[in-house]
């Protein structure tokens, strides 16, 4: 039989189980051959570039290949939790490529982790709790009927299954349509581009929001028990600080001419601190002035001591919130992030350089600005175009 690449590569793949060119090359001379000038029937003379290079101007079909072969090799015996633990997630060829495809194009350590975890959840069935299932302490609902799914056959079918049981609940759904839709993407899936990537308008944080009046009520009960855990408290509703950095905010790193200060944001997965200068606005300035004089680090207080003393502060005057609330110091930098975008009439621009955020972050974690803000700032500065 004359040589046909288009219909004997894939041929030749799912017969031999394999992609590699060589082994591809050694299947076509031995199975398929070609005339020469004469008509005469000879062997095929393919080499392993010239089957490379197929691959490469039909990339469709070499991942839809690929795809298939790696879900031929998934067995029941393989599927199993065992799985999903110690590493072995992170391994399977299939979450390396995603890995690495995202690493390339830029994508954080942090990112990444975060969307093999939401990938891990999908697989299993595992739906996000409630605010009132997560008051509870109740465990995360499984899908029933679900099982358990090997990412290599994962389907659409199977992502559009999981993205209804979120609506069905009234659970936030944008985390986990970015992670199906940037996997099957990366897998070539036919129909990926039909799950929207769309924010929700709440964010995802936007519960936590605490007007005025209740801020001033938890700076009063912090400042009568403790001043220290205030003064800490308050830098970083000012500053967006998070905890590493207040606690090891330090005087000589104080510009008083600027009344900044350069503080040192712990990395994720160990890497090197980022540098970061905030405002002193004011009001923490002048509170700030004896720790400033005084020289050394500007607080003095334990991490435990601190978590310890907000918990109960947001026991007392926020009962409502305290549960929604797990790590106690890093709420601080949540209002910033809420009251700043309400103060600046939803200035994301200026509120992401100050706290160090990308517009898109706050935009997930605290919502988009309503429609009628929008209408209101509109009629301030359209007539001055």
């Amino acid at each position: 039989m004359e040589y046909q690449p288009e219909r004997d590569i894939p041929k030749c793949v799912e017969t031999i189980k394999s992609l590699s060119p060589t082994a591809i090359v050694a299947w076509v001379r031995d199975n398929r051959t070609e005339k020469d000038g004469l008509g005469t029937k000879h062997q095929t003379d393919v080499t392993p570039q010239s089957v490379s290079m197929w691959f490469k101007r039909h990339p469709a079909i070499y991942q839809a290949l690929e795809r298939k072969l790696e879900s031929e090799l998934v067995t029941p015996e393989t599927v199993s939790e065992d799985l999903f633990q110690n590493g072995f997630f992170d391994k399977l060829p299939c979450v390396e490529k995603w890995m690495n495809a995202m690493s390339a194009k830029g994508a954080k350590p942090k990112a990444i982790h975060n969307f093999v975890w939401g990938l891990k959840r999908i697989c299993l069935g595992i739906l996000p709790r409630t605010p009132e299932q997560k008051k509870a302490k109740l465990p995360h609902e499984h899908i029933e009927g679900w099982g358990i799914k090997h990412p290599a056959r994962l389907t659409l079918d199977d992502c559009l299954k999981f993205h209804a049981e979120l609506s069905k609940r009234n659970l936030r759904t944008h985390r986990y349509r970015l992670v199906i839709r940037n996997f099957l993407k990366s897998r070539n899936i036919e129909g990926w581009d039909t799950i929207s990537g769309a924010l929700e308008n709440s964010g995802m944080y936007a519960h936590l929001y605490s007007p005025p009046e209740k801020v001033r009520a938890m700076f009063a009960w912090l400042k009568r028990v403790n001043a220290e855990a205030h003064d800490c408290a308050y830098f970083s509703f000012k500053t967006a600080c998070r905890l590493t950095a207040t606690l090891e905010a330090d005087a000589k790193y104080v510009d008083k001419e600027q009344q900044t200060i350069t503080v040192f944001e712990k990395a994720s997965l160990h890497g090197e601190k980022r540098k970061q200068v905030k405002l002193l606005p004011t009001d923490l300035w002048e509170l700030l002035q004896p720790r400033i004089e005084r020289g050394g680090k500007l607080f003095n207080i334990t991490n435990e001591e601190l978590n310890g003393l907000l918990r109960a502060c947001y026991r007392e005057v926020i009962p409502e919130l305290a549960d929604e609330i797990p790590m106690p110091f890093h709420f601080w930098r949540h209002q910033f992030a809420q009251h700043g975008l309400r103060a600046t009439a939803w200035n994301y621009g200026l509120v992401a350089s100050l706290g160090h955020w990308t517009v898109e972050t706050l935009e997930r974690n605290y919502g988009r600005m309503d429609r009628q803000t929008a209408l209101e700032q509109g009629r301030k500065f359209l007539p001055s175009l």
